[in-house]
């Protein structure tokens, strides 16, 4: 099973004092494992207190082993064949002073750490057991003597645990009655205190089934007698009186009586004796007598069956001593697993006195389930003491009163013992410590009282039956924490007084403890890992050892336990600060302390230590989300006892951070814990920051391996120095922090995006300073780096690592968030800061390359050349960044922010066609496609390629080399193929920006010659309005379709044209083109009666509102050309509006200079040659005032304003603009004046009647219906009907102007309105107004009478009415066909 060590690692020996030896052991005849012989008379120097310093210097020490074979052979069962001497010997040198300091360095390594313990891996461990780490085996520690003992079925090895080497001087015993079968319990055996004559301690080992015991009185001396094959006599023996099948479970060592006290599997207990009443080494048991059993003869002697009824009372769970202030005698207490209690008082030579024996089971059972919720629902017969320890004694008053525990007894007939019991179901096991005074059973006492119940939660795993040790208890001084130890953990259990509370208050009113601090140390699932043995090591308090002065080796500030697990060493798991248990601020255990532990110790492959195991300590979600955040924002920082503010190589640093950030993830995936998605987001994003620290580095020293040896400070550099101090933790020069970039990296990574932003305004401000053009290049070039590997990278490593974030199921475009902002926070690559700070270095890098950089050109600075190549890749960047802020921002619940975010994505519409197309400037031809298609800005992959076609014809039209203009051509052609292609892929969403960019840069005559497309060109022209005179151009040329193009220039002469004369033409061609596409047989011959029925019907109403808009058009001709061009054309240049408005200016009060602006912008826009809608030709009409002179040569103004309301309006429009011109035709005249007759003769009344604006609209009026050409039959409405209009609501052109401007508009209609409302109340207007009617009417039919009896064809007329009666049929000529 176990081969003899090849070497026992003297060379890290420690010295110590030296003891007088009877024999000096012989220098090994061969040289063979040392470089030269020793030096003579070297001596064996025993262990002492300083056996376990770490050594300044190391001495020389040497192994020699027996010449018998190393290898022995294997029985068929598996156990080795006891050789016949095999031992490991080591030399060692002198001692060192007692003056000479040492080392404090104990080489051990940490694997694991919080705010109450550390468990370190003891370095010290015997090259036997590193090479065969799966054998059975068992053990203990001893700190006492310092020494550890493991024991197989063949051999027993014995180390000092807390040596500082790796291969401790070790002795190895070969058992000289080895166990039989491999299934037999393994041998019983225990360390014994060194004697006065001795430095190191004995050994007793006991087999279980034979009872053979062997006893060596110190293992140095062991080993010399066994290496000089001396005889043994008197150290061998067996236990006599052992039942068949009987075996021997425990061993202890009960010092005041000066011997061992051992437990048998059948109940049975004995007192085993290694030396006689001389003092010699002899073998000799007694068995204890107790009255569970029937009883035999004599005091001393074997009991038959003593413990037969194991079903009632239960297997021997534990046996324990403790040291009586009385010199040679100590007490015993054994306890069942059934829960009795029996102690005895052991005298020197086995004498003992049966102190108690007591069934505490139903106590215990009741007290549990009084007390602990948990163990109430769990059945009562399960209970199950595993194991127990006696309460230390002799403590200070002030640790007495730190903890929960009853005060210790003053008499030592009472025994203070602290049990650990177990209640379990099928489902669950829960163990608990119960405090249990033991009363002698002649005490008028209650034999048992029950004092602190302490259930342990953290902790439910059930004991493994097969182990190869049982669970232990320990409690050290000064009793304020319990540790548990089972066969794959540790639990370390608080027992201290919490701090007072109200919460803690009602806990105890209750009968219940306040919660106090538990946690667990696991082992690795693995099945060599197994706890195999443990020890305890207590601080030295006051009371400890004070009875004898003994003190013991191991001596730690604070109280440790000792595993010693196979597979892995020795550990020691050692509190930190016991008394601060009992603080008022006592260690508790966190979901931050626990995921501490796994990530900077689970990360260790070799690190025999499990975090993932929860037990009873479990967190919630949101308190694991919570300690991640923190512990990941700690790692970026390195903030904590972890970590060092130096790094050698900031690469590795860096490195294992990541590590650490990984293992958060893999911890939080393990115990199953379900984090929300903006913690799984804030995570990523800060290993990303983490993984972009790096790169950077690495760009640094690119940097500065390229830089000259002058100027070796990078823009990396550069950026650290110019953060500003509250932006950045500042080094610690004191303590010798004066790398301030390292200091960065180190401490400052969670503030990377200002970093990043950083960047530009170190150019900025190096610009200013006037830099050198050589520095200024580098500079930009390294910026230009930095922006496009920090982020590109930073996109990259989230694509990577969405599934060990757990967001896999996030939709990525680029690197970014898709879509679901909702909630969480602005991502750090988004920075602000960063967005406009990556545009303006992509606008600065631009500009720098265009004015240093010619594709012409040989001599480029390659710096120049790096950072063209850069340009489309920091161009994309900064558009995924803005795109990714807006996004944020528009989903962001602040107002603020989503206002921001609108900005923000009308920054990005603009900027992916601006800074795409800004590429082609430096002919980044490809690389704008290639960005222009990822964010689908067409127009500018459509400007890019014609850019690019463009510069390709120049080239061929400039001349180039014959093997060149094959090159470009083949170039031109693939690219115009492209268009084709993207023609074919992308429809119209490429062509209308393609004909776009085509015509507004190269004009008409390129994109109607474009014959790569004729579809969406068409398409194109037809859906833009303002190309519509393109379009109709295209649809003839092109198309060849004259219908359309027809309704091309209808649809632009009726809705969209501006210019008067322009619609005029454009309505003409109209009708016209209709009118020949109507007559062509093959379009009538193709259609159906029903389709020409329909057709003719659509065409008969088009043609009919171009004749309405013709109309008004000619109203609007005839007043420009009869009333307003011969007033310009005497006009100066430049000033014919001010002469027109001169002219004909309205004579109203000023208060009502609003309607004078109307009039006037009316005018303005007469006089521009605009087309006029129809509600503001009818004010102009109806508002002028034409002079004499030029007044004849047009028809009626008001009947041509009657002429547009009916052509130009519908409905309710055309009702209101009748009332208004008829109210303003009544207004024209005094009718104060011509009401007063007085003095005046019928024929000059009829005159002045006859010379009104009214008196002429009604002739023209009456004329247009005589004349019967015109079918309308205009109204004549009296003044009462029209007055009030527009004098509450205004026409539609008012609706969206300001209320004030409305106001003063409909003050104005009221001032008319009343004006007119006093000629009919005062002026008897309506009476005037009949008979001027009639006297216009007369006037007309008298005309054409005369006309027909002379029988004159078509000479206007001349009546007794004057000029102006015959004017009236005058006006009628050429309107609407009257004449």
């Amino acid at each position: 099973m176990f081969s003899a060590s090849l070497r026992d690692g003297v060379e890290n020996a420690s010295p110590a004092p030296m003891t007088t030896r009877g024999r000096r052991r012989q220098r090994p005849l061969s040289s063979e494992n040392s470089p030269q012989q020793p030096k003579a008379k070297r001596q064996r120097v025993p262990l002492n207190e300083q056996t376990f310093v770490n050594p300044t210097n190391v001495p020389e020490t040497y192994e020699v082993k027996s010449s018998r074979a190393s290898l022995v052979e294997l029985k068929q069962d598996g156990i080795e064949e006891s050789p016949a001497s095999k031992h490991e010997l080591s030399f060692r040198s002198k001692k060192s002073r007692p003056s000479e300091r040492l080392s404090k360095g104990d080489g051990s390594i940490l694997l694991s750490t919080n705010i109450a313990f550390d468990v370190r891996k003891l370095p010290a461990l015997p090259d036997r057991l590193k090479l065969d780490a799966t054998s059975l085996q068992h053990g203990s520690a001893d700190s006492f003597t310092g020494y550890a003992l493991s024991l197989s079925h063949t051999h027993a090895i014995v180390w000092p645990y807390a040596t500082p080497t790796q291969s401790p001087e070790s002795f190895t015993f070969t058992l000289p009655y080895p166990s039989k079968h491999s299934t037999d319990p393994l041998p019983q055996g225990a360390l014994v205190p060194p004697s006065a004559s001795s430095a190191e301690p004995g050994l007793v080992v006991v087999m279980p089934t034979s009872g053979k015991v062997t006893y060596w009185e110190s293992i140095s001396s062991a080993t010399t007698l066994d290496f000089m094959q001396q005889q043994r006599n008197g150290i061998e023996g067996s236990i006599q009186g052992m039942f068949s099948g009987e075996t021997v479970i425990q061993i202890i060592y009960a010092e005041s009586a000066a011997g061992f006290i051992l437990a048998f599997s059948s109940g049975r207990m004995a007192y085993l004796s290694v030396r006689d009443a001389h003092g010699r080494p002899k073998v000799s048991t007694l068995f204890l007598r107790t009255n569970l059993g029937p009883t035999s003869s004599g005091f001393f002697g074997s009991i038959r069956h003593a413990l037969s009824h194991s079903a009632l009372q239960g297997d021997i769970a534990a046996v324990r001593s403790e040291r009586s202030s009385k010199q040679g005698e100590c007490t015993v207490v054994a306890a069942t697993s059934k829960g009795r209690l029996h102690s005895w008082r052991v005298h020197r030579g086995g004498h003992h006195d049966l102190l108690a024996e007591v069934d505490a089971r139903s106590t215990i059972v009741e007290t549990l389930q009084r007390v602990d919720k948990v163990s109430a629902r769990l059945p009562a017969e399960s209970l199950k003491i595993l194991d127990f320890c006696f309460v230390p004694r002799g403590l200070d008053r002030k640790y007495s009163d730190m903890n929960q525990l009853s005060d210790s007894p003053e008499s030592e007939d009472q025994q203070h013992i602290l049990l650990l019991a177990s209640l379990s179901s099928k489902q669950s096991w829960r163990y608990t410590l119960v405090e249990v005074l033991l009363s002698t059973s002649f005490s008028s006492e209650s034999p048992i009282h029950i004092g602190m119940v302490r259930p342990i939660s953290a902790y439910s795993t059930p004991p493994d039956a097969h182990a190869l040790s049982k669970p232990r208890l320990y409690l050290p001084r000064p009793n304020l924490i319990a540790f548990l130890v089972f066969d794959h953990a540790a639990v370390i259990a608080s027992i201290a007084e919490p701090p007072f509370s109200p919460e803690s208050q009602i806990l105890e009113d209750n009968h219940l403890l306040p919660a106090t601090f538990e946690d667990v140390v696991d082992l690795r699932t693995d099945p060599t890992l197994e706890i195999i043995g443990s020890g305890i090591e207590e601080p030295r308090t006051h009371g400890h050892g004070a009875s004898d002065g003994r003190i013991p080796r191991i001596r730690p500030k604070n109280p440790a336990i000792v595993l010693m697990v196979r597979g892995a060493g020795v550990m020691r798991l050692a509190l930190t600060d016991v008394e601060r248990f009992a603080s008022d601020k006592p260690p508790e255990v966190t979901a931050k302390t626990k995921l501490e532990q796994a990530v900077f110790f689970g990360v260790k492959e070799d690190n025999p230590l499990v975090f993932d195991v929860q037990h009873g300590l479990r967190f919630t979600d949101a308190e694991y989300g919570a300690a991640a955040l923190e512990l990941s924002h700690e790692i970026l920082t390195s903030a904590g006892k972890h970590f060092s503010s130096l790094a050698v190589r900031v690469d590795t640093n860096i490195k294992e951070r990541m590590q650490y950030l990984e293992k958060i993830m893999s911890q939080i995936k393990s115990l199953g814990v379900n984090l929300d998605r903006v913690t799984r987001w804030q995570l990523l994003w800060n290993a990303e920051k983490l993984h972009v620290a790096n790169v950077l580095w690495h760009k640094h020293e690119d940097f500065t391996t390229l830089r000259p040896t002058s100027s070796k400070k990078s823009i990396v550099a550069e950026i650290v120095e110019y953060i500003r101090s509250e932006e950045k933790s500042e080094p610690n020069v004191a303590k010798g922090e004066v790398d301030e970039l390292r200091h960065w990296f180190v401490r400052d990574v969670d503030r990377m995006e200002l970093f990043i932003a950083w960047a530009y305004e170190v150019i900025k401000h190096n610009s200013k300073a006037a830099l050198d053009q050589t520095s200024l290049t580098c500079l930009i070039y390294e910026a230009a780096e930095i922006y496009n590997s920090a982020i590109r990278d930073a996109f990259t490593f989230r694509v990577k690592n969405l599934e060990l974030y757990g967001l896999a199921g996030e939709k990525l475009e680029h690197g970014i968030l898709a879509n679901n902002y909702h909630g969480l926070p602005t991502p750090w690559t988004c920075h602000p800061f960063i967005a406009n700070n990556v545009k303006r270095q992509v606008e600065l890098s631009t500009e720098w390359v265009k004015q240093h950089w010619s594709s012409e050109s040989e001599n480029i600075n390659v710096l120049i050349q790096k950072t063209r190549e850069l340009l489309p890749q920091m161009t994309e960047i900064y558009l995924t960044v803005v795109q990714e802020l807006s996004r944020s921002y528009l989903s962001s619940d602040d107002p603020k922010k989503a206002v921001d975010g609108q900005k923000y994505e009308a920054i990005y519409e603009q900027d992916r066609y601006e800074k795409i197309v800004l590429l082609a400037q430096t002919e980044n031809w490809e690389a704008g496609i290639a960005i222009a298609e990822n964010h689908e800005s067409l127009p500018a992959l459509a400007e890019i390629l014609t850019c690019e076609i463009e510069g390709l014809r120049h080239q061929l039209e400039e001349g180039l080399a014959p093997e060149e203009v094959g090159k470009v051509e083949t170039k031109l052609t693939s690219k115009e193929e492209q268009v084709r292609e993207y023609f074919r892929i992308y429809g119209k969403d490429f062509a209308f920006p393609f004909y776009e960019y085509l015509f507004t840069t190269y004009g008409v005559d390129a994109l109607l010659e474009y014959d790569g497309d004729k579809k969406y060109k068409t398409m194109y022209l037809r859906t833009k309005p303002q190309l519509a005179k393109v379009s109709w151009i295209n649809d003839i040329i092109g198309e060849e379709d004259i219908d359309h193009a027809a309704n091309t220039l209808l649809d632009l002469g009726l809705a969209r044209e501006q210019q008067v004369w322009n619609k005029k033409i454009e309505l003409s061609l109209g009708k016209l083109a209709r009118m020949a596409e109507s007559s062509r047989p093959s379009s009538q011959a193709s259609m159906s009666i029903q389709e020409a029925s329909v057709g003719g019907t659509t065409d008969d109403a088009r043609v009919d509102a171009i004749d309405r808009e013709l109309t008004i058009i000619g109203v609007q001709d005839d007043l420009y050309s009869t009333q307003i061009r011969p007033v310009i054309s005497v006009a100066l240049e430049g000033e014919e509006l001010s002469l027109v408005q001169e002219t004909f200016a309205l004579k109203i009060p000023k208060k009502f200079k609003i309607l004078s602006q109307i009039f006037e912008d009316a005018l303005r826009r007469l006089l521009d040659h605009e087309a006029l809608d129809p509600l503001t030709l009818i004010d102009l009409l109806t508002l002028i005032t034409l002079p004499p002179e030029t007044k004849e040569q047009m028809p009626d103004q008001f009947f041509q304003a009657i002429l547009v309301a009916h052509n130009g309006l519908n409905g309710a429009d055309r009702v209101q603009a009748e009332r208004l011109i008829w109210r303003r035709c009544f207004l024209r005249e005094d009718w104060m004046q011509l009401n007063n007759t007085t003095l005046k003769n019928d024929n000059d009344i009829v005159e002045v009647l006859g010379q009104t604006d009214l008196f002429q609209f009604y002739c023209t009026l009456y004329a247009n219906q005589q004349n019967g050409s015109e079918k309308t039959n205009y109204r004549r409405l009296s003044p009462s009907e029209a007055a009030g209009v527009h004098t509450e609501t205004l026409d539609r052109r008012f609706e969206k102007m300001e209320k004030s401007y409305r106001e003063k508009v409909l003050e104005v209609m009221r001032w008319e309105d009343l004006n007119l409302l006093q000629h009919i109340e005062k002026h008897r207007l309506e009476q005037w107004a009949k008979e001027t009617r009639k006297y216009a009417e007369e006037a007309v039919n008298q005309q054409y009478d005369e006309s027909t009896a002379a029988g004159a064809a078509l000479n206007s007329p001349r009546s007794e009415t004057g000029k102006k009666q015959s004017k009236a049929l005058e006006g009628t000529n050429g309107q609407n066909g009257t004449h």
